[in-house]
């Protein structure tokens, strides 16, 4: 559902006024953050291979101290998304 005229005028006259009241603020604001860029596939590959290379560095960590606590951990951090992704799709095919 679209905005009315008189919604986007009200929206504007709050941008205007947002602009004169805190420039840098309204700057800041108008600038799209570099994860709003990217599509959600792209988020997604990124943060599976960072929590991969973050669990995979506990998980030798663990195994050269020889700490049981810090290999379970690693292996934790690494089974996040493989575990994630699938109780999505489990719940995707029950709700089909």
């Amino acid at each position: 559902m679209g905005l009315t005229e008189h919604e986007k005028r009200e929206l504007d006259a709050i941008e205007q006024h947002l602009a004169q009241g805190d420039p840098a603020f309204a700057t800041k604001l108008s600038k799209p953050r570099w994860h709003l860029r990217l599509p959600g596939t792209a988020l997604f590959a990124i943060g599976l291979l960072t929590t991969y290379v973050a669990g995979l560095t506990l998980l030798a960590a663990g195994v050269t101290a020889s700490s049981w606590p810090l290999t379970a951990l690693g292996a934790a951090v690494t089974a996040i998304y493989p575990v994630k992704v699938t109780l999505h799709a489990v719940r995707d095919r029950h709700r089909s």
